[in-house]
């Protein structure tokens, strides 16, 4: 019985607005544009949380990256002729990663690539999360054996060989000929590890020389107190700095693991993610407001006649927000349909020049979808429909039927 009742709801609520289709889609289209934005910034949110791939680890993963002395001055990071001595400082660490990256050019399939690639070793595939599409990272023996192998995402594939299976094809860098042995998933560029990067070479085929200094990412062991491993850091750190005669700034107190890091950074997104999508929601929401505050109007004879046969305010109420509600799940249904395509036109003609072959987003986290999204969907229609089903709901049957305004 009560399933019947919502039924007869929307039964009446689809009615109207077949009879009144230029409101229904300009509530659509204006509903759709909102939800089109809300999904790209609860989904950026959502990356910027942690724990998303390849980040899955970020709770146990230090950075150690940049360095200043007692008195603010900039010491750098780890220099690469001295990386070995100061890995063998880390060896009660589960894995520990190296990396620079740089833009360079790339030859493939007979034609010039200009990349960000990422001069990595064997233990930045344990350390962060990638999912392999096709083939497998290079190991530490390809390191060792100096082998001329290269990791790419799905979207340089597409790019440079017109295929996502780039799995043994050629390209040339730095004058040799690398073989590609593993083709990664589209990362999004919220959650790379590396920057712009989307090609990852073996850290022992570098030609350009010094210059530079590595990041180091350590993956601290589970057994082991966080506190504890951010004591042995710091103490690795000072070792490396007091043997060349520099007193670095960097005691335990200030290590932090890159979820506590993205937590300090972004909570300025994060919070001005929340602002924004507030008012991608309330403008839209009373520009709708105005309109349905005239379409309701429309229909006050309609609620007047059946509150007369017995009808209550709730019963009115409901019978106009149900319309509401489904021009604004129908609206947020579109503007997740077209999120994504917005977002690849966005980075296409906006952002091109900066992302290159990286990803704003690298797919759909349903848990978005259905937590947030389909949530502010219901907010929106209440914020939008709630005031004109009230206003008429209340009214008196006399002062409706006589053509009273209040």
């Amino acid at each position: 019985m009560r399933l019947k009742k919502y039924c007869n709801y929307f039964r009446s609520a689809f009615y109207n607005i077949r009879q009144n289709k230029l409101y229904a889609l300009f509530c659509i289209a204006s509903t759709a544009l909102t939800f089109i934005f809300v999904t790209l910034i609860l989904q950026i949110i959502r990356i910027n949380a942690g724990s998303y791939p390849p980040m899955t680890n970020a709770d146990r993963i230090i950075r150690l990256e940049s360095f200043r002395d007692t008195e603010g001055e900039r010491l750098g990071g780890i220099n690469p002729l001295e990386s070995n001595v100061f890995m063998e400082s880390l060896e009660d660490f589960e894995y520990v990663s190296l990396h620079y990256d740089r833009l360079t050019n790339i030859v493939a399939n007979g034609r010039l690539h200009s990349s960000w690639i990422a001069f990595v070793n064997a233990d930045f595939w344990k350390v962060f999360d990638f999912e392999f599409l096709y083939g497998k990272p290079f190991s530490e023996a390809d390191c060792a054996n100096r082998k001329k192998a290269v990791v790419i995402t799905e979207n340089v594939s597409r790019s440079f060989f017109s295929t996502p299976n780039g799995a043994g094809k050629k390209i040339t860098l730095q004058r040799e000929e690398y073989e590609v042995v593993g083709v990664v998933k589209v990362l999004s560029l919220f959650a790379a590890p590396t920057k712009l990067c989307t090609v990852w070479v073996p850290y022992v085929c570098d030609k350009f020389g010094s210059g530079y200094t590595y990041v180091v990412d350590v993956l601290t062991p589970p057994a082991v107190p966080l506190d504890e491993s951010k004591e042995k850091l710091s103490q690795a750190v000072s070792h490396y700095f007091s043997s060349k005669n520099r007193e670095v700034d960097f005691s335990s107190q200030k290590v932090e693991t890159l979820s506590q890091r993205s937590m300090r950074m972004e909570n300025l997104l994060q919070y001005g993610g929340m602002v924004a999508l507030l008012l991608f929601l309330l403008i839209p929401a009373l520009n709708i407001l105005s309109f349905g505050i005239a379409n309701t109007g429309n229909r006050a004879e309609e609620i007047a006649v059946r509150k007369t046969f017995g009808a209550s305010r709730v019963h009115s109420f409901f019978l106009i927000i149900a319309e509401n509600l489904a021009l604004a799940v129908v609206g947020a249904i579109v503007g997740l349909a077209l999120a994504f395509p917005a977002m690849n036109a966005i980075q296409s003609s906006v952002m091109q020049g900066l992302v290159g072959n990286s990803s704003l987003l690298s797919g759909i986290d349903y848990g978005v979808i259905f937590i947030g999204v389909l949530p502010a969907a219901i907010i929106f229609s209440l914020l939008s429909g709630g005031i004109p089903a009230y206003r008429i709901a209340k009214r008196p049957v006399a002062q409706v039927l006589k053509g009273g305004s209040k």
